[in-house]
């Protein structure tokens, strides 16, 4: 289990990674970067050295949750 909240700056999120109930990591990861990605067509990126996100879906999610008006 994924949980995204705002991060400390703007554009940037902290994700914490649950498996189980047990805490595993904290990541903190910018909206720029993830757009960065998908401008040079990376389809999907590793999180934690263990999950695979797709780019593009990860952007919908964002975009959806945090900048809906």
């Amino acid at each position: 289990v994924f949980d995204i909240t705002p991060g400390p700056e703007t554009g940037s999120f902290s994700v914490s990674a649950r498996f189980l109930g047990v805490q595993m990591e904290d990541f903190l990861l910018r909206y720029q970067d993830l757009l960065q990605l998908q401008y040079e067509g990376v389809a999907v990126m590793k999180m934690f050295d263990k999950a695979k996100v797709n780019v593009n879906l990860l952007i919908f999610l964002l975009n959806k949750k945090f900048f809906k008006k």
